[in-house]
């Protein structure tokens, strides 16, 4: 009787931890990004962030270099260098929108500044707002913003292809 009483408890309690809110979606939020490295695919993300979302009028993120995670302290150390992101000197990346047009229902089209290690670039990129969450998936060069020299510099692709999933706080 314990023991069922005790599997009965775990269940629930595995339950009530998985779903905390009855009947509300939860929606993971995440920058995350994927670069090729010779013959294999690098994936990370960014731990930290912040960002303020008007899908009509502004939208406005920055990502702190210091939280990048890839699964290897090695190389989340060594993007922090300045051979790579330089996160003494430019501790964050940001995004600006500059222009918001919508394209139709929930699509927009944004013209944003992307500032890295100092510089920026204007950037057309489409996004969707589905439900109350921004989505947006665009390619960017590496290359302009002096990320990535030397040896791994080499070996590693030019586009970086990078997702957003945020909510609409």
């Amino acid at each position: 009787v314990f023991q069922q009483l005790f599997i009965g408890f775990s269940l629930f309690f595995a339950t009530v931890v998985t779903f905390p809110l009855w009947g509300q979606t939860q929606t993971k939020a995440f920058i995350t990004f994927s670069i090729k490295k010779g013959f294999l695919t690098v994936k990370g993300e960014f731990k930290k962030y912040s960002y303020h979302i008007d899908p009509e009028a502004n939208i406005y993120g920055k990502a702190e270099i210091a939280s990048v995670y890839t699964e290897s302290d090695k190389r989340d150390k060594h993007l922090q260098n300045q051979e790579w992101f330089d996160a003494k000197n430019y501790p964050y990346i940001e995004m600006q929108s500059t222009k918001i047009t919508k394209v139709s229902q929930g699509k927009y089209l944004g013209t944003f500044d992307i500032k890295i290690k100092g510089k920026t670039q204007s950037k057309e990129i489409p996004f969707s707002i589905e439900g109350d969450v921004l989505k947006m998936d665009f390619e960017l060069s590496r290359k302009p913003f002096n990320v990535g020299s030397g040896f791994f510099g080499a070996i590693v692709g030019d586009n970086v292809k990078i997702s957003l999933n945020l909510p609409i706080k």
